[in-house]
């Protein structure tokens, strides 16, 4: 009986033991989300195209290409979350019907506006919760 608890808590040990060395891994490989910026990566190449799309089908009667890049975006925009300009495309654009985009399209135009703005593709879609884009910092240069 003393071999078997032996055994067991042998057993036990080398399981905790394994188990916090895969935890530790884990966490090195992805670590916590911190603060992001528009230069990590926070839309998709999809996303842009649409955005594009919507920008020339609606947008550009009012803002020619390029109305939003540059020293201009840099001024109003540099070193705000990404929910700020996500709360003024929503409830403010189209100057004709404003408050009249969705959520995705919304965030499909700010995607081709950092594109505009040479913020490189990422992996994952921008999302369309606000709390989310709180995180996201717009910074322009490194």
């Amino acid at each position: 009986m003393a071999r078997q608890v032996s055994i067991r808590t042998s057993v036990a040990v080398v399981a905790v033991s394994l188990c916090s060395t895969i935890v530790a891994k884990t966490a090195a490989q992805n670590p916590p989300p911190g603060p992001r910026t528009t230069l990590s990566g926070v839309y998709t190449q999809v996303q842009a195209d649409k955005g594009e799309e919507i920008y020339y089908g609606i947008c550009v009667a009012c803002h020619p290409r390029g109305t939003y890049a540059g020293d201009s975006f840099k001024k109003n925009w540099g070193g705000r979350p990404l929910s700020d300009l996500y709360d003024w495309v929503k409830t403010k654009m189209p100057k004709s019907d404003p408050g009249s985009l969705t959520s995705n399209q919304s965030v499909q135009v700010m995607a081709y506006i950092l594109q505009q703005n040479k913020m490189p593709v990422g992996k994952a879609p921008l999302p369309t919760d606000r709390t989310a884009l709180q995180t996201i910092k717009i910074q322009l240069t490194k």
